[in-house]
């Protein structure tokens, strides 16, 4: 059965390879909660983790390599933070480091979430899945709470309260590996997967009655804390282990039979996968075997390397090992651990090479996506719109993440991002040189972001920016080092009431090093700015009509700029046989309609911002720029 906001709306018992599913059609804008019950052949009642589901009138955003093919692709963020292809490959995320007790909590009380938050507002901002690692794991953990480990009343207030800061801090979380890298019977060394984990058995109340009374304790409270997020335990060695596999499963049905586990979490590392290039029936039992525990199978930290650790070796392995992953009906979704090389904690795994180029099994992995079956979901859909904005971070919802200062020539300058600016949104970016020491040239000090381009490509760049004072602003892409050769460079002069400049050029060159840079340098006044927008317009829905009104136009709008609505005039046809569509600068959809007989369009809703607003009538078309304050 299953329920929306406590409601019944479907009710089945037949199910595909124990999945059960409806249609949910016809909804209304708002958000939702959806759960799941199910009654086993014995009467018992289990009911699922709730999903939130916030339902909207804009487009669906493409997103990723798998957007539309059925399961979601991920992939991790660490401390070099987001790079600007991120969401062209990936929609799932998860911290590489950022969201382990021992980085959060390292000293007693003292909480870190820096980078913790990074992917997770990445995850919110974009609607990805999102993953949290981890909740108990032996190894990355505080080394305080190894003296409370004798002491369960202590040992188990510590672990709720770590429990209970994440779910006040995080509300939309899909996935947590509750319990990380258990294994301790069945493995190749004969020891711990993690040396700490007996520390988190002990003091979390030992085996018990069942032998896992502790591990039962640990998802009864992540239920409690996270009523809304499936529970996973997690762990490598299992594909070329098939007692580890055992051992595994020992826990996940104990776990199961009450109801507290909604996932097998294999890491599928390339040194327990690599070697089953050529085993690939035998990679398949053993996810059969996974899968035997009931719950669906994630597949959390994929990497492969090829058994030679060469381009060629990594392609075979991908080749054939990836597709038994991605087309078992068991597996649910993938997480690659890293796709670029130099910043992947093994060597050889990267997709992509230190200069962004692609390696030949990224090459292969977007065909074998592209070639998948489109099945509607996730992050795609009718009137899908592609976006290929190179910058994450542009509306600073992120705070600094992505973005440098650099001061160059014993210049000083800082930025920091600040409310109540009057941009676009909430945030915005201040910079400001050092009164002592500016530089004497604009290049002293810059705020830069990575902007790799390619030859041949349309790019369209915009922004908001206001000072406290009149001053100018330099504004370049530019190759980071080498000959710093200048791809594109304009300079605009800032007053004190916020101005939006916007851009467009065809690249002459590829250059994977080359940044987005605002010189600020040889003047102390702060600037402010927001709403940054560096848009692949040949991967983006592009708009071919005229941008602006002129004297033949069959339309005008007033005020423009506006504050909360326009008004649209018309000289040949009555107002209400007037369709409009209003894009931003990513060309996805703000709003649409039919005009009324005053010709006035609402925009409570809409962020201040530069939007493209086109009208439509039988015969005519026309696209204005408009822009709100």
């Amino acid at each position: 059965m299953f329920y929306v906001d406590g409601n019944i709306v479907h009710e089945t018992s037949t199910h595909s390879f124990g999945t059960y599913s409806f249609l949910w059609e016809n909804l209304e804008a708002g958000s939702y909660r959806i759960t799941a019950r199910a009654i086993n052949d014995q009467s018992v009642d289990f009911v699922s983790a709730g999903v939130l589901v916030t339902v909207g009138t804009d487009a669906v955003v493409k997103r990723g390599l798998s957007a539309g093919k059925g399961k979601y692709l991920g992939n991790i963020i660490g401390y070099s933070g987001v790079r600007s292809d991120f969401l062209q490959y990936w929609n799932g995320v998860t911290a590489e480091n950022g969201s382990k007790w021992g980085v959060v909590e390292g000293t007693r009380d003292v909480m870190n979430w820096t980078n913790s938050d990074v992917a997770y507002y990445l995850a919110e901002i974009n609607h990805l899945s999102y993953r949290y690692h981890a909740i108990a794991w032996g190894s990355q953990y505080p080394s305080w709470i190894e003296g409370l480990s004798s002491d369960v009343t202590a040992f188990r207030a510590e672990m709720e309260e770590y429990m209970a800061a994440i779910a006040e801090r995080y509300t939309h979380i899909d996935q947590i590996d509750v319990l990380n890298e258990n294994l301790y019977l069945n493995t190749y060394n004969g020891k711990e997967h993690a040396a700490g984990t007996p520390f988190f058995r002990e003091g979390l109340g030992g085996p018990g009655e069942t032998g896992y009374d502790w591990a039962i304790w640990l998802f009864q409270k992540a239920r409690e804390y996270f009523p809304n997020s499936r529970l996973v335990m997690n762990d490598f060695e299992l594909e070329n282990n098939p007692d580890g596999i055992h051992e595994m499963l020992d826990v996940v049905k104990v776990l199961r039979d009450r109801g507290l586990i909604d996932g097998f979490g294999t890491q599928a590392h390339t040194f327990n996968v690599d070697g089953m290039a050529n085993q690939t029936g035998l990679l398949k039992t053993r996810i059969d075997l996974m899968a035997s525990g009931g719950v669906p199978v994630y597949v959390t930290e994929l990497d492969l390397t090829g058994n030679s650790n060469t381009e060629a070796s990594q392609l075979y392995s991908y080749q054939n090992i990836f597709p038994v992953f991605w087309k078992h009906p068991a597996v649910a979704g993938i997480t690659l651990w890293g796709y670029v090389e130099g910043s992947t904690w093994k060597t050889g795994t990267g997709l992509l090479n230190e200069d962004g180029s692609k390696r030949s099994a990224m090459l292969w992995l977007e065909s074998y996506m592209n070639s998948q079956p489109d099945l509607g979901y996730p992050h795609f859909g009718d009137g899908v719109v592609s976006e290929s904005d190179l910058i994450l971070n542009g509306e600073f919802d992120i705070n600094l993440e992505g973005w440098t200062i650099q001061n160059n020539s014993g210049a000083a300058g800082t930025m920091e991002v600040v409310t109540g600016a009057g941009l676009s949104g909430s945030k915005a970016l201040k910079v400001c040189p050092a009164a002592h020491n500016p530089g004497t040239a604009n290049w002293h000090v810059q705020v830069r972001y990575e902007t790799p381009i390619e030859m041949g490509k349309t790019y369209s760049l915009s922004f908001s920016a206001k000072a406290d004072a009149a001053r100018s602003l330099g504004v370049a892409v530019q190759r980071d080092g080498g000959d710093y050769a200048t791809h594109f460079g304009r300079s605009e002069n800032l007053t004190v009431n916020v101005q939006d400049f916007s851009y467009s050029y065809v690249s002459a060159v590829t250059d994977a090093t080359a940044k987005l840079k605002f010189y600020l340098g040889g003047n102390a006044t702060c600037v402010y700015i927001d709403n940054v927008r560096f848009v692949d317009q040949s991967g983006a829905t592009t708009l071919k009509e005229p941008l602006q009104s002129n004297e033949d136009a069959t339309w005008s709008v007033f005020p423009n700029p506006f504050d909360h609505q326009i008004v649209v005039d018309s000289q040949v046809t009555s107002r209400s046989d007037v369709l409009y569509h209003i894009f931003n600068m990513n060309g996805q959809l703000a709003s649409h309609g039919r005009l009324n007989e005053q010709g006035v369009i609402a925009s409570n809703h809409m962020k201040a911002g530069v939007y493209f607003l086109r009208l439509e009538s039988v015969g005519a078309m026309e696209t204005i720029k408009i822009v709100k304050h």
